[in-house]
C-alpha cells in the first residue's frame, strides 16, 4: 500500500482548501489596486470554512462507521459479543451523523446572518 507522508498530505489539504483563495488574493495584490481587507470578517470566514471541511470529513467518517456496523451485523452469525459491538457502532454512527447535520445547519445559519 502507498504511504503518504504527513507533510505532503497537509500541503495537499491546504492547497485544496485555500489554493484558489490564496491565488486570487495574490493576483489582487499584484495588480496594485487598493485592497480593503477587514481582518475580522476574513478570519471568521476562514473559521467557518475550516469548520465546514471538518464537518464534511466527520460525515464521511460516520457513514463509513455505519457501513462497518452493518457488515458486523450481517457477519455476526448470532454471536452476542459481535452483535453488541455492531449495535454500539451503529449508535455512535447515528449520533455522529445527527450531530454533524446539526453542526452543518448551524454553520449555514451563521453564514446567512453574517
Amino acid at each position: 500500500m502507498l504511504k503518504i507522508n504527513k507533510k505532503y498530505y497537509l500541503i495537499g489539504l491546504f492547497w485544496i482548501t485555500y489554493g484558489q483563495t490564496a491565488l486570487a488574493e495574490f493576483q489582487a495584490l499584484s495588480s496594485k489596486e487598493a485592497v480593503v481587507d477587514i481582518p475580522t470578517a476574513n478570519t471568521l470566514n476562514n473559521i467557518i470554512h475550516f469548520t465546514g471541511v471538518g464537518l464534511a470529513l466527520s460525515f464521511v467518517l460516520f457513514i463509513l462507521l455505519l457501513i462497518t456496523s452493518g457488515i458486523y451485523f450481517i457477519t455476526a452469525g448470532g454471536d452476542e459479543v459481535v452483535l453488541e459491538t455492531a449495535h454500539g457502532m451503529w449508535r455512535i454512527a447515528v449520533f455522529g451523523l445527527i450531530s454533524t447535520l446539526i453542526g452543518y445547519i448551524v454553520i449555514n445559519l451563521i453564514k446567512y446572518f453574517i
